[in-house]
């Protein structure tokens, strides 16, 4: 039986730019990494060694434990594997990883080598040109398509009594349209290099006053807020963006006869987050319009303006390290939640809010 008690890597993969695992070859267990993959994954060494994969795994991710470790045994019988996995660093924040997995002998003894590089900017890149295509090339050439018909029904319609009606959806497909082009605005905003530059920001600053505006353009909604304490996060404009559109969602797509939206800024020590939730009272988002937001789901309709609000509102969370989820509200409505890791206390003090 082989010893893995005494196991390391070679110092010259400390000078490597990606993430290096040494794995067991059966439990997969991490028997060293090099300096690159401690700064990825915000663990030292020793604490990977006493950790299972899980530990280290995004909890939303469709991959388990037991998929990694078929997988390092796979490469360990000469098969080697190349995917791609989404990782929970020490501090919350959420990356996505590419991963090559071969199999090696380190001083006589076999094992699983694991290289890892940050994939997550990519990703990112990847979900916005997919959302900027999605809406040009289906949703703003459906709806004017539809404009143009409605204009030309309107134009043989002058002087029938359908003309308020013809003329009334005109104006809501214009209406959809131009939500469409703000939101392809504001990731274009977001997608510039400079917009990026992210600092600690409290979030319950930025949620009081989206609040404030929201009271001022809807005064016929009931809006609250509950945000007891400070919660800070490193972000930059994308969150203002985020919460913004889920505020607005939950009023715009609201049919009570009072809107009702209650905003909760929250920290949750215990896994180092921190959350901003937006419950409503109006009528259920469709499930086509969330689970379409898996990347492996293909829309086969027209998003209207809250489904596009969804997608900048997971981009914004996303490029963030953060996971945006959705529950149903009792006894009506819908539960939206930012979930975002909180900002290191050393910076809090030195530099102001983002946005």
């Amino acid at each position: 039986m082989m010893d893995y008690t005494d196991v390391t890597l070679p110092a010259v993969f400390d000078d490597l730019d990606g993430g290096i695992a040494l794995h067991h070859p059966e439990t997969g267990a991490v028997l060293d990494t090099n300096e690159r993959l401690k700064q990825l994954y915000g663990y030292a060494a020793d604490e990977l060694r006493e950790m299972s994969i899980e530990a280290y795994t995004a909890p939303s991710t469709q991959f388990s434990e037991a998929d990694a470790i078929e997988r390092i045994r796979s490469a360990s019988d000469g098969n080697p594997q190349q995917f791609e996995w989404r990782v929970q660093r020490s501090n919350g924040e959420l990356l996505w990883v590419r991963i090559h997995l071969n199999r090696t002998t380190i001083g006589g003894v076999d094992c699983v080598l694991a290289e890892v590089g940050d994939i997550t900017e990519y990703k990112s890149r990847e979900r916005r040109l997919r959302l900027l295509s999605r809406i040009v090339r289906h949703n703003l050439r459906n709806e004017m398509t539809l404009l143009m018909g409605y204009a030309d029904r309107l134009k043989r319609a002058l002087e029938q009594e359908r003309l308020r009606n013809e003329a009334e959806t005109v104006l809501e497909i214009a209406s959809e349209v131009g939500t469409l082009s703000e939101s392809v605005r504001q990731i274009e905003e977001i997608a510039e290099p400079n917009a990026t530059e992210r600092s600690p920001t409290d979030l319950r600053d930025v949620a009081r006053r989206l609040v404030d505006d929201a009271r001022s353009d809807y005064p016929e909604s009931e809006i609250s807020i509950e945000a007891p304490e400070e919660v800070w996060v490193t972000a930059d404009r994308g969150i203002v963006y985020a919460i913004e559109h889920a505020i607005e969602n939950a009023i715009q797509h609201n049919d009570s006869d009072v809107p009702t939206v209650a905003v909760t800024v929250a920290d949750q020590p215990d896994r180092g987050q921190a959350e901003v939730r937006i419950a409503d009272n109006g009528p259920a988002i469709p499930k086509m319009e969330i689970d379409v937001l898996d990347d492996d789901v293909e829309t086969t309709t027209t998003y209207h303006g809250s489904g596009v609000g969804l997608w900048v509102m997971r981009w914004c969370v996303d490029s963030h390290g953060g996971e945006l989820s959705f529950a149903e509200n009792s006894p009506r409505g819908n539960v939206v939640t930012v979930s975002l890791p909180k900002a290191d206390a050393d910076s809090i003090a030195t530099e102001p809010n983002c946005c």
